[in-house]
């Protein structure tokens, strides 16, 4: 994330010269000049305006997407299932005995009757539409000044800001699942492999271990489930890339693994999800950003939101280990 936001603030930094610093180094954080501008304009003629921007609120959300874009997991944990009415969807979560029903069939003689085989009618579940967003406003004196460093920034945070909760959101709802479907394994200490000399650890104790006891359940379960993905904390990665370095790779591929890190998975634990098929996200209004001016306080006001519905329809998709860091 911290090498996407350089990238954003070293492009920026080419067609502004003036306005970004390349590799400024911040060692005071204060907050932003809403009242008085920092400095007089600059002049580009490839400069969009804040003044532009404020005008085109579509442009203002298509920033905010392209931020945003590469650090989202929520859209491959649960898939897009169209739109919602009404504020709310309703669902059926899949249960293990879907897979079967609850009485065997039989041996049939000529004549005779055929066994009766039934099944369970399970109680549907309801999931509620979400509201999440935010507004900044610049000051006349900004938009007049063209600041655009400080307008650019409160995009970008606010980008930031929208993407994180919506992935904290996602994990929220894969560990509702986890608990209420009992989805929980422990699994081996990483930090306390050891990889060679006379105390290396056997192979019950290493990573290696995990991944399979996933594919091993999945396999018992018989629902056809495959996990793909795995989300994790950069501590559990730091640790996996040191415990195989160059022969990582050659694990999650022989494994048909995909690795996401990201910091809204909780340090010591991973989530395995089969890619997509988890549940569903759906989209009552998608994202979208108002401008107005407020006359009372000569301010600009930028406002984005969206409205999603997020929820789990097939638990036995998700998977999460627990204690791999003591």
């Amino acid at each position: 994330m911290e090498a996407l936001l350089e990238g954003y603030l070293s492009d920026l930094a080419e067609y502004m010269p003036g306005v970004i610093a390349k590799g400024a180094a911040f060692k005071a954080q204060y907050g932003n000049p809403t009242v008085y501008p920092l400095g007089p304009p600059t002049v580009s003629t490839t400069q969009i305006t804040v003044d532009l921007a404020l005008n085109q609120p579509t442009r203002i959300t298509r920033t905010v997407m392209d931020l945003s874009l590469q650090r989202f997991f929520a859209d491959r944990v649960f898939t897009s299932a169209g739109g919602v009415t009404g504020g709310a969807v309703v669902y059926d979560v899949v249960v293990a005995n879907d897979l079967y029903t609850n009485r065997d069939i039989g041996r049939v003689s000529p004549g005779a009757e055929f066994p009766l085989v039934t099944s369970l009618r399970r109680a549907p579940q309801v999931a509620q539409v979400e509201k999440w967003g935010g507004k900044f406003f610049i000051t006349v004196e900004a938009r007049d000044r063209n600041d655009v460093a400080v307008f650019t920034r409160q995009v970008r945070q606010l980008a930031n800001t929208i993407v994180r909760k919506i992935n904290q959101r996602a994990i929220g709802i894969l560990d509702a699942a986890v608990t209420a479907n009992n989805r929980l394994a422990v699994g081996n200490n990483w930090q306390s492999v050891v990889t060679s000399g006379a105390s290396a650890s056997n192979a019950t104790l290493w990573p290696a271990r995990d991944f399979a006891r996933l594919a091993m359940i999945a396999d018992q379960e018989e629902l056809g489930i495959v996990y793909d993905l795995i989300i994790m904390n950069p501590q559990e990665f730091f640790q996996l890339a040191t415990i195989y370095g160059n022969a990582l790779n050659q694990l999650i591929d022989s494994l048909g693994l995909d690795i996401f890190v990201t910091n809204r998975c909780p340090a010591g634990s991973i989530y395995a999800v089969a890619e997509g098929q988890a549940g569903q996200m759906r989209i009552e209004q998608p994202l979208q950003t108002e401008t107005w001016y407020e006359e009372e306080t000569q301010r600009f006001w930028t406002q984005s939101s969206v409205r999603p519905v997020m929820f789990i329809d097939n638990p036995h998709a998700v998977m999460k280990i627990t204690g791999l860091a003591g």
